[in-house]
């Protein structure tokens, strides 16, 4: 009697498969019966048929070694520990738990080739693309066993735009959850282009189409055809494809990607196919693994995760201070408006960005009525006549509006749709505001203003009110707000408020350096792994933010 457990720890998820014996049949069910996070299956053998129960899909959020423990707990609730006879792991995620736990480390592509042995024995090819790496294998039987094995294999290497971590991320900065992209995308009639390259292009290119009318679908339907390129470029690179082939991991279950691999790969419908067990393939693979095991390892009690502490490292880097920080939104004083009912002379300036969208409204003397911050959210139009019909409500009656201005990325666009009479680049607008807020509040003009965006950063360096000096990031988002707010959400922290408070009380912000998106997100899943704690995480995020603008934007200026 004994059953064996199977846990593929990634960077996104977490999953489970429990492999038990004839006689464990009854306490299996009992499980799933008790607690609707297990579901009971059974496993064709040729000695019959075996239990087999898989866990639902979780994501880890921030907590890999508590998720494993909560997990686990659930499962000796029903079922007693001493009922389990080995537990193996795979997974990006994996070595810490085997380490605390004393058990087996399984290869991933080991784990997903024995899967496919017992259950698709008939597949030839497997695509994965998971949270934040993508697998290509191809099978083979063994000409004399006849079980399959890997003929040839790769992954993804330091680029996250094939994967599902970076489509999550893109449906979430244009307000649709992962899970309704593949049926938005379904409705497209075309697809804009967008580039298969790192993430970063990616995203520009989505801006840029959106700037350019194309409709959410249209665009998330070229998302997912980019998506397909990049896995055909960077990961199959021109290697055999033999169907059938099966496509696994989370992003399978997005209907616009399948399509668009079967484009990609000129595959008929029956060609490319979805497996049942699509995301629990390598818990499942470890299970089996484990049971054919004769060595079994002595596990430790699953209480060692909750008594896991970090590990200690010596952290240069001090705990961040608002100290010499001067907030100027908070000196600011509500508009008063003159008495009676006198229209008031006012000049509109509106700032479409990739990220949010502004609008202000000034009277003849530069003060503020008022102003409005929205998301751009993928639809600057729609942005910008919610924000113009906020201040219609609150200011129409008295406004005589005399000019309006625009900027940002969307400013050629918006500026047609509203009459605009004056365009400006950014730069042009940044030194004129910084001198004008600077101007009435009586303080020394500025001579340098930083500016960090949802995607983009500048440096602009001002002499007598000219601007002889300034550079932007150059197609990296590291050191954006964009960044800041995909690894919030992927932390389970909100960018508002949350993330700030959670940065300043950090006592020892972790060293994550200033490298680019892709490895600044595997570098703090690799400390999540390790067991840091999310607020020393959120402060090493900011200073990661100032050490890439200045080392990547200002330059040394």
């Amino acid at each position: 009697m004994g059953i064996n457990l199977g846990l593929d720890i990634g960077a996104i998820s977490l999953k489970l498969a429990a492999l038990g014996k004839p006689e464990d049949r009854a306490a299996l069910q009992s499980l799933c019966k008790a607690n609707s996070n297990f579901r009971f299956m059974e496993w064709s053998t040729p000695k019959g048929p075996l239990p087999l129960v898989i866990s639902a899909y979780r994501r880890i959020l921030g907590s890999p070694i508590q998720s494993t423990f909560d997990l686990l707990q659930e499962f000796y609730e029903v079922i007693p520990e001493k009922r389990i006879e080995g537990i193996r792991v795979t997974g990006s995620g994996s070595r810490v738990i085997a380490k605390i736990l004393g058990i087996y480390f399984e290869n991933e592509f080991k784990a997903i080739a024995r899967m496919f042995a017992e259950f698709y024995p008939s597949i030839r090819t497997v695509f994965e693309i998971g949270g934040e790496s993508s697998k290509y294998i191809r099978l083979e039987p063994d000409p004399e066993t006849g079980r399959l094995g890997i003929a040839d294999y790769d992954r993804s290497g330091e680029c996250a735009a094939g994967t599902g971590s970076f489509l999550d991320q893109q449906a979430l900065r244009m307000n649709y959850a992962i899970e309704e992209v593949g049926a938005i995308v379904c409705t497209a009639s075309c697809a804009a282009r967008i580039a298969g390259r790192c993430s970063v292009f990616a995203k520009s290119d989505m801006i840029h189409a959106q700037q350019k009318g194309y409709a959410p679908p249209e665009i998330l339907r070229g998302l997912c055809d980019a998506v397909a390129r990049n896995f055909k470029s960077s990961i199959v690179k021109g290697r055999k494809i033999t169907p059938p082939v099966a496509l696994i991991g989370a992003v399978s279950q997005n209907a616009g990607v399948t399509g668009a691999l079967r484009e990609a790969f000129h595959l008929k419908e029956e060609e490319l196919v979805v497996p049942e067990l699509y995301a629990w393939c390598g818990a499942v693979g470890a299970a089996i693994l484990e049971s054919e095991e004769r060595r079994k390892r002595s596990f430790r009690d699953i209480h060692k995760l909750n008594q896991h502490e970090s590990e200690t490292t010596v952290q240069a880097v001090r705990p961040l201070s608002m100290e010499k920080v001067i907030l100027l939104r908070d000196t600011v004083t509500p508009y008063e408006p003159p008495p009676g009912n006198q229209p008031i002379p006012a000049f509109l300036g509106i700032d479409i960005g990739s990220v949010s969208t502004n609008v202000v409204a000034m009277d003849e003397w530069g003060r503020v009525i008022h102003d409005v911050y929205l998301r751009t959210a993928g639809r600057p139009v729609e942005a910008v006549q919610q924000g113009l019909s906020e201040i219609e409500r609150l200011w129409g009656h008295r406004l005589q509006i005399l000019g309006v201005g625009t900027t940002g990325s969307g400013r050629e666009l918006i500026a047609e749709l509203v009459g605009a009479d004056v365009v400006n680049d950014e730069i042009t607008a940044h030194k004129t505001g910084a001198l004008h807020v600077c101007q009435t509040r009586n303080s020394p003009m500025v001579d340098t203003i930083f500016e960090i965006g949802g995607q983009d950063s500048k440096f602009i360096s001002i002499e007598n009110g000219v601007v002889v000096d300034f550079a932007m990031n150059e197609a990296c988002a590291a050191g954006t707000g964009s960044f800041l707010e995909e690894q919030a959400e992927k932390l389970g922290i909100s960018i508002k408020g949350e993330f700030a408070r959670l940065a300043l009380s950090a006592t020892s912000p972790t060293r994550l350096g200033e490298r680019c998106t892709v490895f600044m997100e595997r570098d703090v899943t690799g400390w999540l792994h390790k067991g840091e704690s999310v607020p020393n995480l959120v402060a090493g995020l900011a200073y990661s933010i100032a050490l890439n603008y200045l080392n990547r934007v200002v330059r040394g200026r």
